[in-house]
């Protein structure tokens, strides 16, 4: 069995990763400054332009309460369990596809005819089907998490290099060798790019199937606020959709793509043979 040495992630001087978390905080500043300064400017009225001081008030205001906690713990049990659902759709259906030239040509044009239908556009359906509430924000999650997941999975099938393949069957590896141990391996920077990209495409279905086919959660409390003219509720819930998207990817979804990349796509070179 040979294994390809994999060079252990580099490690930051904590100097050098406490400059870099400053300067990502620094377009903050600026994006900050410049929303106080457009405030004290009265370019809009208040009611439609909230300031950053009334934004932070109605945040502390609904932090404290729990009316946000709350909102966001409905959010984020709908997103997961979307994403879940669509992951577990898409995955086995895309190395189904990637690896089975009839399978690919009986579901591509299904395929192709679906993913330009937006996720929203399935709202009537998933009201007539589930009703309002967390079963219709779900579903229309799924249909927005489920092709981000596909196409860059079998983007990542269709990248694997036909003499990898070549050289573990000339090793004598069968065809589950070479899924296992060549195939799978090389999909998983793309499979994690795809899954990043599902959530994303998640939180933005979450937020408007909320608003329209929910009681609660933060896109339905953006949507009620903007009924009262509560303009710093407004911001506050957008503001909890980006910071927990921040806080997922950052914590998350980017260090696990970045170690899977370095693990199997940039630097791996070569395979594991028996």
């Amino acid at each position: 069995m040979s294994v390809v040495e994999v060079p252990a992630p580099e490690i930051k001087p904590p100097g050098v990763a406490r400059r870099l978390w400053l300067a990502e905080l620094v377009p903050f500043a600026v994006g900050i400054l410049a929303w106080q300064t457009l405030s004290l400017l009265n370019v809009w009225p208040r009611v439609l332009f909230p300031s950053p001081y009334e934004v932070a008030q109605a945040f502390a205001a609904d932090a404290t309460s729990g009316v946000l906690l709350v909102n966001l713990s409905v959010s984020l049990r709908s997103l997961v369990l979307g994403f879940l659902v669509g992951s577990a759709i898409a995955i086995p259906l895309g190395y189904l596809m990637g690896l089975n030239r009839a399978s690919r040509d009986f579901f591509d044009p299904l395929v192709n005819l679906l993913q330009a239908i937006p996720g929203l556009a399935w709202i009537p359906f998933a009201i007539l089907w589930f009703g309002l509430g967390q079963g219709a924000v779900t579903f229309i999650i799924v249909m927005s998490v489920f092709f981000p997941v596909l196409h860059n999975l079998l983007t990542g099938i269709r990248m694997v290099q036909p003499v990898l393949i070549e050289a573990v069957q000339t090793l004598g590896a069968g065809r589950a060798a070479v899924i296992a141990h060549v195939i799978f391996p090389a999909t998983l920077p793309n499979l994690m790019t795809g899954v990043r990209l599902g959530i994303a495409f998640g939180f933005r279905s979450l937020v408007g199937g909320e608003m329209i086919a929910s009681t609660d959660g933060l896109g339905y409390a953006i949507f009620n606020a903007q009924q009262y003219f509560q303009s710093a509720r407004i911001v506050v819930g957008m503001l909890a959709i980006g910071i927990t998207w921040l806080v997922m990817d950052r914590l998350i979804l980017r260090p696990i793509e970045q170690r899977t990349t370095m693990r199997w796509g940039l630097i791996r070179d070569g395979i594991d043979t028996k």
